[in-house]
């Protein structure tokens, strides 16, 4: 089961390097950045132009676009007058930033940048290799769970076999020595040693583990010792079967304690 839970996560952390890495550029990108400047640059885009770049800081103001009238800034630096041409060969990063506020505005959607990608999340989720390893990661916790309920109640069941024979030879013992009869100590012994195995692997907290070790002590205590008493022997018994019923059904068996 550890193997497969680490083959599930690993195949997980697969997927999502994948789809991080694979991020292609879009072919398209190139054209419609070249489509874009072909828009600014038209005659009737360059007055636009030049105004997007003055108010984006990266033309100083008075420049205007026809022929070297176009004056670039780099930060406060106003650089050496030039054509808006010449701005697309030698600034394209400052061009590109005003064009694409301009054709945002101005141009048709096929000169646009298209709509932001879909988150990692997104894209992860909608990759199909993850939609294989969600299911085995689904399987796997059903599993999981399911063994565990199985393995819970086959060791409850175990419990309450070992209590009841434990609980039918001490009833009778107790009988037997009010009635001053002959026990079965070796008997009683044995299904003390089981019921005590059984307590050890039910999978028990701490403190209730030991208190039903303790209750289980005092009773046979009680009805093999040799001062025996029939009241303090009937009233352990009952307090032990009490806190096995409750450990059988899932309660807590703290609140009974031995006497």
């Amino acid at each position: 089961m550890r193997i497969a839970w680490g083959v599930a996560v690993a195949a997980l952390g697969l997927v999502i390097a994948q789809v991080a890495w694979d991020d292609p550029k879009d072919p398209g990108d190139e054209a419609r950045a070249d489509a874009r400047r072909l828009h600014c640059l038209s005659a009737r885009q360059r007055p636009g132009l030049v105004e997007a770049a003055v108010r984006l800081g990266v033309a100083a103001p008075g420049s205007t676009a026809t022929g070297t009238g176009f004056r670039p800034k780099h930060g406060d630096r106003v650089t050496a007058a030039t054509t808006l041409d010449a701005w697309n060969r030698t600034s394209r990063a400052d061009f590109d930033w005003a064009c694409t506020a301009l054709a945002a505005l101005t141009g048709p959607k096929t000169v646009q940048d298209p709509a932001p990608k879909p988150t990692l999340w997104r894209r992860v989720a909608a990759n199909p290799t993850f939609t294989l390893v969600l299911g085995a990661f689904l399987t796997l916790g059903t599993q999981r769970s399911t063994e565990r309920s199985v393995r819970r109640q086959a060791l409850a069941d175990q419990l309450n076999t070992a209590a009841a024979e434990y609980l039918k030879a001490a009833h009778a013992a107790r009988l037997a020595r009010a009635a001053d009869k002959a026990t079965d100590r070796a008997g009683l012994e044995g299904r003390r040693v089981d019921l005590g195995s059984a307590i050890l692997r039910a999978g028990l907290p701490t403190a209730e583990r030991r208190n039903l070790d303790g209750l289980l002590g005092t009773a046979h205590d009680v009805l093999v010792g040799s001062a025996f008493r029939p009241r303090p022997a009937e009233e352990a018994v009952r307090r032990l079967e009490t806190a096995l019923g409750r450990a059988v059904r899932g309660e807590s068996v703290v609140e009974v304690v031995a006497p």
